[in-house]
């Protein structure tokens, strides 16, 4: 108890000194957090900072695990692997995934940071989970492992690219990073299996990422339109629109990239997925979608953002309801793009779409009532010690899911 409270009251400094220092700058409202977890990352201080990511605050939680990727805090790994391992196993028996976005949003940030730090006895109990995982987790596994700068994840990303049991957009984010790590990669394939539909909204962090209540306290912060996959250069690759600061590299403005790797910033964000209007498009109006958006390539970004939705000018999350809006639909409510609601968020519009991921159900019902894990493609069937191996630990079990608790019916 006197542990509680003194977490309770430190996390209450934090808070207002990261707030008087966000008005002060403008610019930042986790700093009280981040300097905490840096000193802790430097040696310079000894207290646990785990309990960072479990506090009752949204924002201090988001700001910890931003923080301990960005310091590659190794003492923080380990919580970070429980807020994947926590989610990944509740969501195997509450149907649809997105009951909890909070919990959701948090996991795919802790992928992110797990992936910074590199640890590799962690990241190899987290790729444990891969099979459990819906496609949007497993693009941030794939990811994550890629970056890895000890062991060597390449027999894994080069099993998982050459899977044509997976969806293309997962086998995709694997030859990307098979690519960023200079390795073999297999013949391209393409699978009868998409994650994502052409012309869904796709979401990763960014500017406007940083937790605060107007923007609906989520980390997402850029915006843009999924295009497909395709074979080009050897590789299985997505095709993506978006807008960003007109320089950025390889190219600013409204442009098509070919890359998780680009869209996320260069891996500086998760990738959160994919996201439709109510109601969803239908196979004319994304054709609709694809050819607004591609008429607009080259146009610049808005950097004041009165201009959110061009003609001329865009950002990015005016990009993308632009090229909704050009085919009938509409994201995101009109009262947040105009008066008090201005300027439009990514936040918001995210909040205010519905998931459109492919998701394999994880576990299947026996005769007995009972539930087993069933992997949806068996990436690490007979492969578990060769890819801990592979980050320099020795042959592990499978993963265990408890066979004792009943599903709740999807709503």
């Amino acid at each position: 108890m006197k542990n509680a409270f003194k977490h309770i009251g430190l996390t209450a400094v934090l808070l207002s000194f990261s707030a008087a220092t966000y008005a002060a700058n403008d610019t930042d409202p986790c700093v009280g957090v981040r300097q905490l977890i840096s000193d802790n990352a430097n040696k310079s201080s000894t207290q646990d900072v785990s309990y960072l990511l479990s506090v009752p605050s949204p924002q201090v939680q988001s700001c910890a695990i931003r923080a301990a990727g960005e310091t590659k805090n190794a003492s923080m790994a380990d919580a970070l692997y429980e807020n994947v391992r926590g989610y990944i196993l509740s969501s195997q028996n509450k149907g649809h995934y997105e009951d909890n976005m909070n919990a959701r949003l948090k996991a795919l940030d802790s992928i992110w940071a797990l992936g910074e730090i590199g640890e590799p006895k962690v990241m190899a109990k987290l790729l444990k989970m891969f099979d459990m995982s819906d496609d949007i987790v497993k693009i941030n596994m794939a990811i994550g492992a890629g970056k890895a700068k000890k062991g060597d994840p390449s027999p894994f990303l080069y099993k998982l690219a050459a899977n044509t049991e997976e969806s293309n957009e997962v086998r995709a984010a694997a030859y990307e990073m098979l690519g960023e790590r200079r390795a073999k990669s297999p013949a391209p394939v393409l699978s009868k299996v998409n994650g994502m539909e052409k012309g869904d909204l796709i979401y990763t962090g960014g500017i406007f990422g940083i937790p605060q209540g107007w923007i609906k306290d989520t980390p997402v912060g850029h915006a843009g339109l999924y295009a497909g996959t395709e074979v080009k250069d050897g590789k299985i690759v997505v095709a993506i629109y978006d807008c960003v600061p007109d320089s950025f590299k390889p190219v600013g403005g409204v442009r098509k990239i070919f890359s998780f790797y680009n869209f996320t910033h260069h891996t500086m964000y998760a990738f959160y997925g994919n996201r439709v209007s109510s109601p969803a498009p239908t196979p004319a109006q994304r054709d609709m979608i694809i050819k607004a958006a591609e008429a607009k390539v080259g146009h610049h970004y808005s950097d004041s953002h009165f201009s959110q939705k061009g003609p001329e000018d865009f950002d990015c999350v005016g990009y993308t309801e632009y090229a909704y809006e050009a085919a009938g639909l509409n994201p995101t409510p009109n009262d947040q793009e105009t008066s008090w609601g201005w300027p439009l968020t990514p936040a918001e519009q995210f909040a205010a779409t519905f998931s459109n991921s492919y998701q394999r159900p994880p576990l299947l019902q026996a005769a007995d009532n009972s539930f087993k894990a069933m992997p949806a493609a068996g990436i690490l069937d007979g492969e578990i010690g060769s890819l801990t191996k592979s980050f320099g630990m020795g042959v592990m079990k499978g993963p265990e899911v408890s066979t004792n608790i009943a599903p709740a019916s999807a709503e």
